[in-house]
C-alpha cells in the first residue's frame, strides 16, 4: 500500500508497510466548502454533520481507509449507523480546545504521521502545522471532489458534477465558435462582423 504526499502540484507515493491509510477531516471546514452542506448547516448544524458523515460512510464503501472526522466543540449526537467500526470515528474537541489542536495532537501521538492525510480548508495555519509533523494536506474541496460530491464553494459544477474553474459558455458564444470553425452553417468567411 502507498501513501500519497503532495509536493508542489504533484503527488508522490511512499510505501506503507501493512497499514491502512488514515484520513483526518476537519469537519466544519469541509461542511463550509460545500454548498449543500452549508445549506444544511444554515438550518441545523446537526443536519450538516449527519450529511457529511453519510457521504464519508459512502466513500468508505469501496476503499480501505480509516477516517476520523473532527468537529469543534462539545458534540451533538452521532447516529450509530453513520459510524463504521474500525474505519469511521467522530471526535469533538473539548471545551477550550479547537479541532485543529485535536488534529495536531493525534498526529503527534502517532508513530508514523506520514500515513495521514489531513483534509482542511485552512492551508496557512493547520496545513502548515501538519505538514511540519509529516502528514499530507488536502484541500476540503479537493476531497469533496474525490468523494464524488459537489465540493464547490459557490455551487457551480462542471460536467459530471466536478468543480469547474470556468463558467459554462453562453449559447451565443457556442454559436459564434461553431461559425468560426465552419460547423454552424456559416463558414468563417461568411461572418458579418
Amino acid at each position: 500500500m502507498f501513501a500519497p504526499e503532495r509536493v508542489g502540484g504533484d503527488y508522490f507515493l511512499y510505501p506503507i508497510v501493512r497499514t491502512m491509510q488514515k484520513i483526518i477531516i476537519d469537519g466544519y471546514n469541509v461542511i463550509h466548502a460545500d454548498a449543500d452542506l452549508r445549506r444544511n448547516a444554515a438550518r441545523a448544524m446537526e443536519d450538516a454533520r449527519r450529511a457529511l458523515l453519510e457521504r464519508v460512510r459512502a466513500y468508505l464503501a469501496d476503499r480501505q481507509v480509516q477516517v476520523t472526522v473532527v468537529f469543534d466543540g462539545a458534540g451533538g449526537l452521532v447516529d450509530a449507523e453513520a459510524l463504521v467500526p474500525g474505519r469511521l470515528q467522530v471526535l469533538y474537541s473539548a471545551r477550550g480546545q479547537s479541532a485543529d489542536e485535536v488534529i495536531v495532537a493525534t498526529l503527534e501521538s502517532h508513530p508514523n504521521p506520514r500515513q495521514y492525510i489531513v483534509v482542511t480548508s485552512d492551508m496557512a495555519d493547520i496545513g502548515r502545522r501538519v505538514r511540519a509533523i509529516g502528514a499530507v494536506v488536502m484541500a476540503s474541496d479537493e476531497f469533496l471532489e474525490r468523494m464524488g460530491t459537489s465540493g464547490t464553494s459557490n455551487g457551480d459544477t462542471g460536467p459530471g458534477g466536478r468543480r469547474s474553474e470556468k463558467p459554462d459558455p453562453a449559447g451565443e458564444d457556442i454559436d459564434y465558435w461553431l461559425r468560426q470553425f465552419g460547423a454552424g452553417g456559416e463558414k468563417s468567411g461568411d461572418r458579418d462582423d
